[in-house]
């Protein structure tokens, strides 16, 4: 079993296209992936802009959250495109591959953005995309957390430091690579989040995860 994590980056329909957004209201413009293997170490990286074909125009909100403007998907596949070279990058991989992702948002625009624009996968590929897993759920359920937590607030409460652009697709996929492998490894959860775990319990109801920690004092070697 191999490993993909994946995050997508994405711009809104826009007051143009109602109907279209009754199924999808984004379009992907970004699809970033990183490949481990069963210990969670990286084999490889997969990256692509993708060319919105109903909102040609990324939104000003977008281009400043991603760094992503309008001229440099112009050239770019269009999403039914960019999911073909995805999946052969997937297959290349030559293993039974589970993908990962930080929350359940990622899985849903794919699903639906795939609806709206009538894209069919084998059954393989369908079977690979049903599978998607959640890990935002998994850490919130170790920690028994009420609530979700951003990536970067988990990793910070790993005493892992993010590295490169918040929602740049491949930089988030590879963070999020380095949280599976934390919450994974059991000798790296013990040092990461046995602490904060226990603490959890042993403080008042009332009080947060950021109340109780300098999480500088967790420092974790990945």
């Amino acid at each position: 079993m191999k490993y993909v994590v994946i995050d997508l980056e994405m711009n809104p329909l826009g007051k143009d296209h109602k109907a279209e957004g009754d199924i999808c209201k984004s379009e992907i413009i970004e699809i970033g992936a990183v490949a481990l293997d069963e210990a969670y170490n990286e084999l490889g990286t997969f990256v692509t802009l993708v060319k919105p074909q109903l909102n040609e125009v990324i939104e000003k909100q977008i281009e400043t959250l991603t760094g992503i403007k309008t001229e440099m998907v112009e050239s770019e596949p269009y999403f039914w495109e960019a999911v073909e070279k995805f999946l052969e990058w997937c297959d290349g991989l030559e293993d039974d591959l589970q993908l990962i992702q930080w929350s359940g948002c990622d899985r849903e625009q794919f699903t639906r953005e795939m609806l709206l624009k009538n894209v069919h996968l084998t059954d393989s590929q369908e079977k690979l995309i049903n599978e998607w897993y959640d890990l935002q759920k998994e850490y919130g359920e170790k920690l028994e957390l009420e609530k979700n937590v951003s990536l970067k607030n988990a990793l910070m409460y790993a005493g892992v430091d993010y590295v490169g652009r918040e929602h740049d697709a491949l930089y988030d996929a590879r963070n999020t690579a380095v949280l599976l492998k934390t919450v994974r490894i059991p000798e790296l959860r013990r040092i990461a989040l046995d602490k904060v775990i226990d603490d959890l319990h042993t403080k008042p109801l009332n009080t947060s995860i950021g109340d109780m920690f300098d999480f500088s004092q967790f420092k974790l070697p990945v």
